[in-house]
């Protein structure tokens, strides 16, 4: 499998699991995203924000490193910068299917259907200022290019030191 390929298939099973978190979070509490709504202080539940973020990071940091782990079968010598590279690209597919798949799928299921057209009762009441604004969350897709270097190397110490 050549290394383009590798990052894909590596990529896939980041966002698939990280999907899976984020929509169980979601299923939890309606209101962890309520910042993304604007919703004030009151209305946003930061605990389970953060115990995603760790969820993520618990389920994000091991399949990046096992993705550097499964092309070193390939290639055998690989610094740790190339294996950081790579862990870098992988995160990225997630980035990149975030930003296609995942927004649009908020921008239109979540942000216009339910929060603008059905208005469920348990959800966050009428605060809907970047509902149907793709522009944050092609923002967060950019900040994500620089975010991604930091679980990139934390992989990469994860696969260097311990895999």
């Amino acid at each position: 499998m050549d290394l383009a390929l590798h990052i894909l298939v590596w990529g896939g099973f980041l966002t698939l699991g990280s999907f899976v978190i984020l929509m169980g979070s979601w299923v939890v509490d309606p209101k962890i995203w309520a910042a993304d709504l604007g919703a004030p202080k009151e209305m946003q539940n930061y605990t389970a924000g953060i115990i995603t973020v760790i969820l993520l990071f618990a389920i994000q940091l091991p399949i990046m490193a096992f993705s550097i782990k499964e092309y070193q079968l390939m290639a055998p010598h690989i610094s740790f910068w190339f294996g950081s590279l790579i862990a870098y690209l992988v995160f990225q597919v997630f980035n990149l299917a975030d930003l296609f798949i995942f927004n649009l799928a908020d921008l239109f299921i979540f942000d216009w259907l339910i929060y603008m057209k059905l208005k469920p009762k348990f959800m966050v009441p009428d605060y809907l200022p970047t509902a149907f604004d793709f522009s944050k969350h092609a923002k967060d897709s950019l900040n994500g290019l620089v975010i991604g270097i930091f679980p990139a190397l934390l992989s990469a110490v994860i696969w260097y030191f311990l895999l």
